[in-house]
Order: C-alpha cells, then structure tokens, then sequence
C-alpha cells in the first residue's frame, strides 16, 4: 500500500510538473465574443509584439500553401542579390508535382529566371514549381537538403511546432505548422528589407523566356487587398499569403490608424465550395477588432507619474518624476488609462544635487495581469543642493546609525573616564599638599 501512494504520489508531481513546463508560448490578451470558420488562428499586434486573439495556436495543422512564407524566408537568409542570380530551372522538379493540378505561374524547364522573378511567383500565384526551382538551387540540387535548411531557419526563430518536407506545401506527410510558429514566420517575413513590396503587388510581368515569346502578368491570389474582388477586399489588407488544401488557410497585415496587425487563419471550412472561405474568417475577426479596440498609451510623457521624498534641497521635499517613454498597449475603445496597473521600482528617497533627465526608478505597466512595457522614471527639473541642510541630515543620519551610537557611547564613557582620573588625581594632589603643610 504504502509502495502504491509513493508511485502515485510521484505520477501526480510528475504530471504538474508537466503542466507548468509546457505553458504556452503565447496567451492571448482578450477572446472573440463569437466563433469564426477557423481550426486555429493567431491576431498579434506589429506594434506591441501583444497576442491579442488566439485559437488552438500551438496545434499542429497542415499550413499547404503558407509553407511558401517559409521558403521566401529561407531564400533571403541564402541570396544577396535577387536581381542579378539567375537560376535555371531543372528538369527533375516537375516529376514531383505532375498531376496534382496544384498553383503555378507557368514557368517551365529549362527557363533561366532571377530570384526576383521567382519570389515574386511564389508569393504571388504560389507558384509550386518556382518553389522547387528555389530549393533546388539553394540546396544545391537537393531539395531535401532545402527543407533541412528551412527547418533549422524555424527553429531559430522559436518555431516549437513545426516541420516541414518539402518548399511548396503540396503534400501533408509529416508537414505541419502551428498558428503561432506560422505568425513567428510571416513577422520574420515582414521584416525583410522589400518583402513587403512583393507581397502587396497585385499583378507581376515575368520576363519572356524558353516557352515565353513574350513577357506575362502573374496575379496575387490575395484578393482581399484587390478592389478587382470587392466581396473579399478591405482597404487595410495590405500582403501576405493563401494556402489551399483540404481547407483555407490566410495569412495577412493589417494596416489602419497607423496600427499595423498580424492575423493568422488556418483550417476554414469552404463554404458552398469557396476555397478562399479564410478570407471571409478574416473579415469577420478584423472588423470586429478596428471597430472594437485601438491602441492606446499607458502613461503620459507631459505630467508627473509619481513624486519621491527629496532630501538635501531648500526648494522642496519631493521630486516628481515623470516617464521618459511611451508605453503602448491594445485597449478596448470603451477603456481608458486607468486600465493599467503600475508597480513601481523608486528608491525610498533621493537627496539633492539632482539634475533634470537623471534616471529615479522605474514603472511596470501591466494589463490584465500581463507585463506590457516599462519606463524609466526621470527628474523633470535641476534640484540644487543646501550645504546647510545636507550636513543636518548627514549628521542625523549618522546620529540614527548604530555605528554613530556605538562610538557616541564609548567616547561618553572614555570622557567620563577621563574626568573621573582628573577628579582623583586633583584629590590626590590636594591631600598631597595638605601633607606638606603640616610639615612645615
């Protein structure tokens, strides 16, 4: 009995050890007050880093086509000069996708293509065989020396759920992403010095070519930043990518107020056989979210955040401080700064001299539980320094000190040792002299 509580004992530690080493990655900071058309999604500010909305974003999904953001990625951390490598497309890559009716840009074998030209065909039409011209080259004509390559890029950017096996996204065997990974993805990508240009272009001219006599447009099969597809467009979709499978898949940003947004939708069911049904999920999410919350400043850089006790100064007793620098945070519109909790990190006083732009202390701003930023707290004025007054206080300060104390308390005590010695010893020399009178 006593063998069986032990090992139960043991399973139950074990398993909220468990619970505690695997807290998620991410938490979001608010919850959608209706359900969507998604397995998993992800909406994360640009601004703020804050996850704002969130769905099963560390299960395991099949990203089909948004496995291309990690392609480009890839790319960009292996090709200098887009513009001026030219690849020729091998033969051997289109034996893999022939017969799968999957997206292409209609480039053929044997046709000499840039980067650029490339980038710009997978991320516009995800072009599957302008993915595999990419991996070939890269991985020196081995793509699956590429998807090694792209794997490692994952994790690197804290990727913990995803695994790729191939560049295009076509097939499902051990190929799978998570919302959030796939959101780490797409904002390295957005990061990327021009692959933001790539992304918002509608329409791309491909050069002429092997099979080309002349140059063709290639178009985005995002529809939603095109006006050409007004049930699907919004003004503030501006990039990324689709992915289409078994289901729809989005990624995008969001841009309006100058706020910038991240939204990930992956597994929208098609509705009435509409393949581009995340988009619509986006719809739903997105407008709810700009008519409902907007991002707002936690502190104030005009007034003063908080006073601390002044010492050592004729002018005043306090010091007021103010923030040297904005917080920002994602608000619901119907709240204000009160939302904020502050934790301050102040001194219990500070003494005079004092000059404008010192650093005092800091402020934690934390909603809804979550740390949201900090600022340095700063002396607004020059604060001069009393020599009067900061020899009072050192001397009090010191007369409070034990140290003060111990040494105030021998030295009284080695003074009345010292007038007591005198006092005797006058005593003694009195009855000396006392003596030497009567001898006389």
């Amino acid at each position: 009995m006593k063998k069986f509580i032990r090992t139960l004992s043991l399973a139950l530690t074990f398993m909220v050890c468990l619970s505690v080493f695997r807290l998620p990655v991410s938490a979001a900071r608010y919850e959608l007050p209706f359900e969507v058309n998604a397995r998993a999604y992800v909406l994360a500010s640009l601004d703020t880093g804050e996850i704002l909305f969130e769905k099963n974003s560390h299960e395991k999904y099949d990203p089909a086509s948004l496995t291309k953001l990690l392609t480009a990625y890839t790319t960009y951390q292996y090709v200098d000069d887009f513009e001026n490598t030219k690849i020729t497309v091998p033969r051997y890559i289109f034996d893999e996708i022939y017969g799968m009716n999957g997206s292409h840009a209609d480039i053929w074998r044997g046709e000499i293509l840039s980067v650029k030209d490339l980038m710009y065909a997978i991320m516009l039409p995800s072009a599957n065989e302008g993915a595999l011209a990419l991996a070939d080259y890269i991985g020196n004509g081995d793509v699956t020396n590429f998807c090694m390559m792209m794997n490692n890029e994952a994790r690197k950017l804290g990727c913990k759920n995803t695994n790729f096996t191939n560049p295009h996204g076509l097939f499902k065997d051990n190929h799978y992403t998570s919302a959030y990974d796939m959101y780490l993805i797409a904002k390295a990508c957005y990061e990327l010095p021009g692959f933001m240009d790539i992304v918002t272009t509608n329409t791309y001219q491909m050069p002429a070519n092997v099979k080309h006599a002349k140059p063709y447009l290639i178009q985005n099969t995002n529809w939603m930043q095109s006006k050409a597809y007004p049930e699907y467009y919004r003004s503030y979709v501006k990039g990324m990518k689709t992915g289409t499978l078994d289901y729809s898949n989005f990624v995008c940003t969001c841009q309006k107020n100058g706020e910038n947004y991240m939204l990930v939708v992956i597994g929208a069911e098609f509705e009435n056989g509409n393949k581009k049904s995340a988009m619509f999920t986006t719809q739903q999410i997105m407008d709810y979210f700009f008519e409902s919350y907007s991002l707002r400043s936690a502190n104030t850089l005009t007034f003063p955040v908080t006073e601390v006790p002044l010492k050592y100064s004729a002018d005043a007793d306090t010091l007021l401080v103010y923030a040297d620098t904005q917080v920002m945070s994602i608000l619901p519109n119907d709240a204000d700064e009160s939302s904020f909790q502050k934790v301050y990190n102040l001194p219990e006083y500070v003494g005079a001299p004092i000059a404008a732009g010192d650093v005092i202390g800091t402020v934690d701003y934390y909603l809804a539980g979550q740390k949201v930023g900090t600022s340095q707290l700063v002396s607004h004025d020059d604060m001069e320094r009393s020599t009067v007054m900061f020899l009072v206080g050192k001397f009090q300060e010191a007369y409070k000190s034990l140290y003060f104390r111990v040494v105030l308390a021998v030295t009284f005590v080695l003074v009345a040792i010292y007038f007591i010695f005198a006092y005797l010893q006058y005593k003694k020399h009195e009855r000396m002299q006392k003596v030497h009178r009567r001898r006389r």
